[in-house]
């Protein structure tokens, strides 16, 4: 079996971190005070980095520094997991793992099969809308389409993102993609109502590399398209990770072998 190379994503000091035996990259690492963190940790403001758009970029500074500074380190084919301070890929589905017994269930090495190129998390889908939620989040959506009180069906990602993100900013944003991909991305945000979320993921770094190498090219456009939009509140002040989220999800049903994972998530409860 091959090893993963496991690397955690926080923007936090928690203690049970450091006890793991991977590699934890502080995100915001601009922003932070350094030395309420152990020396060990990696930051994300070191070599070429892009911490300091962590306000609006959340953990995508983290996954750019992995990509420019750390992929170089690795063969094509070395494996690599992106875990995040609540969420880490495990061995088996258990109900039961805290910070006590978290250790000895992570996972470390690639689960035996040739039939998949990436671990993923299970799917999240877009329930169907409350009327307080859309009277309070997507006003513009029920003034267009009314229907949507009596909607019996799961909504698309492109209309989940409407409600909370902000009316029409996933398709403008797709509309920063090449044409070819923009088709695919428009169709996947369009007709489908389920995506894999949290970017997280187990997979190789030659696979790794070119989900960066769109991902970011993808970002720049966004950030010249949405210029002049104020990123307040939670629905937009991290809007180009929650774009990022929907697009990782769509590169890698579309361009990779999938297979389900089970992950732990810790509840801030435990720490």
């Amino acid at each position: 079996m091959s090893i993963i190379h496991n690397y955690c994503i926080t923007g936090k000091n928690f203690q049970f971190l450091d006890k793991l035996d991977m590699d934890i990259i502080i995100s915001g690492s601009n922003s932070k005070n350094l030395a309420d963190f152990p020396d060990t940790w990696h930051k994300d403001n070191s070599g070429d980095n892009i911490s300091f758009k962590n306000k609006s970029f959340g953990t995508l500074t983290s996954h750019y520094w992995i990509w420019k500074n750390i992929l170089k380190n690795f063969k094509n084919d070395d494996w690599i997991g992106i875990n995040h301070y609540r969420r880490f890929w495990v061995k088996d589905e258990l109900t039961d793992i805290n910070i006590s017994n978290l250790y000895k269930n992570i996972l470390r090495e690639v689960p035996p099969g040739d039939d998949f190129e990436v671990l993923l998390p299970n799917k999240v889908v877009m329930e169907k809308i409350k009327l307080s939620k859309l009277l309070k989040k997507g006003f513009q959506n029920y003034i267009r389409e009314p229907s949507l009180l009596f909607r019996k069906k799961n909504v698309t990602i492109k209309l989940h993102f409407d409600l909370f993100h902000g009316y029409k900013l996933l398709t403008r944003a797709a509309n920063c993609l090449d044409i070819q991909e923009k088709v695919q991305f428009e169709d996947y945000i369009s007709n489908e109502n389920s995506f894999h979320p949290f970017q997280i993921f187990v997979s190789k770094k030659k696979i790794i590399n070119d989900l960066y190498e769109k991902t970011f090219t993808w970002i720049s456009k966004c950030e010249n398209e949405f210029s002049d939009l104020k990123l307040i509140g939670y629905g937009k002040e991290r809007l180009y990770d929650f774009l990022a989220e929907r697009y990782f999800s769509f590169y890698f049903e579309k361009k990779s072998k999938i297979k389900v994972w089970p992950f732990a998530h810790l509840y801030e409860g435990f720490y």
